[in-house]
């Protein structure tokens, strides 16, 4: 599903009008009919509150939509002055068919009285200025009538910024907003779900394909995502599903290790080795599928030689979560990314997270080594210290400062948390699943276990990414209806059986 904002709103709106020559008043009543297929047959007294601009537009034409079906129909029109050349064009027929339309806010109260729909179009996507005046008073009013009357917004509640999800000092509470086109970007605020109701996205005549090359940022949805899928050949082997190196867990923290071997394994890599404490006996019984590399953290040395034919036979490496910051540990990092080609000479990629991130961000000059192969999945406070923004600074910039900087490195940069966002410095994901239930220890260790698998299966690093995401809140989304926490161990018993019901259904 594309992603959009307000700059992207407008380009398509333009692009339709004077590239694809459908005239604005036709994409006001494709959006007219769209928006009505989802209003309950059995309502039947309605109050649309219509802006002056387009989003008022939309209003009257949806006033006029429901009026030919026999409904009972009142328009509240804020303001008549100004309007938009298609709002007016619409307010005229609204006029001319006989529907009822009042202008004095003395008569809202009885209005809201007498209905049992409202359906707001005061605002757009573009708005950028806080509410105040007659907007703030109406506003709070439809909020008032909203605690038994069922709201409707067209487009965004109005009072919401389209690309940040700010409240403009006050906003529509709705309990359905049905949106145009794209997902916006500022729905993905979770500040304001409470304000969103829920969200329809819905076509206004065009097809997808005709304005794919507008944008490049997406809302994961399990079409996408079953769109990315590799079929299996019969007559594959396990070589042809990826030969992954992971370096992870130390001493203290084999757990870590453990988890990220074990979600790869279930996830279908072909062959799987860690590089762990010789001293570490638990790889074995936890995942028995995985083979160890047995390292001596105080001889590192004689192991180095050992460990480069290693990476040779490796398809894709995964490091940090659980390694420390050690020397020892900095010495193995920096040998796994400096060879770049395997025997077969093709790219070794690397999945990096939690310590080799913390490693990367104090040596920095490691940065050379990692470009145009790399996926970073960094949570909040590890992207700040990899960036120097702080947490604020990224929270309210989160798609400029994430594409800019896997520009910059020319890496795959997935940022974890709510709305997970992954990009390439062009393209970009925002993931659509998860929960706050799936937050604990380990949860970072298996996407990493996921994303490097789905890598060693000739994914490519951005799919790899976007489906590991997606996969990953997925499997928490659906034990979440039976269970209150979701932990690693959750997630990767049941990885197969998702996988399965994703790509195949």
């Amino acid at each position: 599903m594309l992603l959009g904002g307000n700059k992207t709103t407008r380009k398509i709106d333009n692009f339709a009008i004077n590239n694809l020559k459908i005239p604005s008043i036709v994409l006001m009543e494709n959006a007219a009919i769209s928006f009505v297929k989802h209003i309950d047959e059995n309502e039947d007294n309605f109050l649309i509150i219509c802006g002056k601009g387009n989003n008022g537009g939309d209003g009257y034409a949806i006033a006029r939509q429901l009026f030919s079906k026999g409904k009972n129909v009142k328009i509240f029109c804020i303001s008549n002055e100004n309007m938009s050349n298609d709002c007016m064009i619409n307010y005229e027929i609204c006029k001319n068919m006989g529907i009822e339309i009042f202008y004095k806010i003395e008569e809202l109260d009885k209005l809201f009285f007498e209905c049992n729909v409202v359906i707001e179009g005061i605002f757009g996507t573009g708005l950028n200025s806080e509410i105040k005046g007659i907007y703030q008073e109406i506003i709070q009013k439809i909020n008032t009538a909203s605690n038994n009357k069922k709201v409707y917004s067209i487009d965004i509640p109005s009072g919401i910024n389209g690309d940040t999800g700010e409240i403009m000092g006050i906003s529509v509470k709705a309990d359905i907003t049905i949106s145009f086109v794209t997902y916006k970007k500022g729905f993905l605020n979770s500040k304001i779900k409470d304000f969103l109701g829920k969200i329809i996205i819905e076509n206004i005549g065009l097809n997808e394909t005709s304005i794919n090359h507008l944008l490049k940022e997406y809302y994961l949805t399990p079409d996408m995502i079953k769109s990315f899928r590799i079929k299996r050949n019969e007559d594959s082997h396990k070589g042809d599903f990826g030969k992954v190196l992971i370096f992870a867990g130390s001493s203290g923290f084999y757990g870590a290790g453990n988890i990220v071997a074990k979600s790869c394994v279930r996830t279908g890599a072909g062959l799987t080795t860690v590089i762990t404490d010789k001293n570490n006996f638990s790889l074995n019984v936890f995942v028995p599928e995985a083979m160890s590399f047995p390292i001596n953290f105080d001889n590192i040395n004689e192991n180095l030689e050992k460990l480069e034919n290693e990476i040779l036979n490796s398809d894709v490496i995964a490091i940090g979560p659980g390694i420390g910051k050690s020397e020892q540990a900095f010495l193995i990092f920096e040998k796994l990314i400096s060879i770049k080609k395997n025997n077969k000479g093709n790219t070794i990629k690397l999945i990096l997270d939690a310590d080799a991130l913390n490693l990367l961000s104090e040596n920095r000059k490691l940065f050379e080594k990692i470009r145009n192969r790399s996926i970073l999945t960094p949570h909040l406070v590890e992207f700040s210290r990899l960036t120097g923004f702080s947490t604020d600074e990224i929270n309210k910039n989160r798609f400029e400062i994430t594409k800019n900087f896997a520009k910059k490195y020319e890496i795959i940069l997935l940022l974890k948390g709510k709305n997970t966002i992954i990009t390439n410095g062009e393209e970009l994901f925002a993931n659509s699943t998860g929960n706050s239930h799936m937050a604990n220890g380990g949860m970072g260790d298996c996407l990493t276990g996921i994303i490097c698998s789905l890598v060693g299966q000739k994914y490519d690093l951005m799919k790899s990414a976007g489906i590991g995401a997606y996969l990953h809140g997925k499997i928490a989304d659906e034990l979440v209806k039976k269970q209150y926490i979701v932990n690693a161990s959750h997630i990767i018993e049941n990885i197969s059986e998702c996988i399965l019901n994703i790509f195949q259904n």
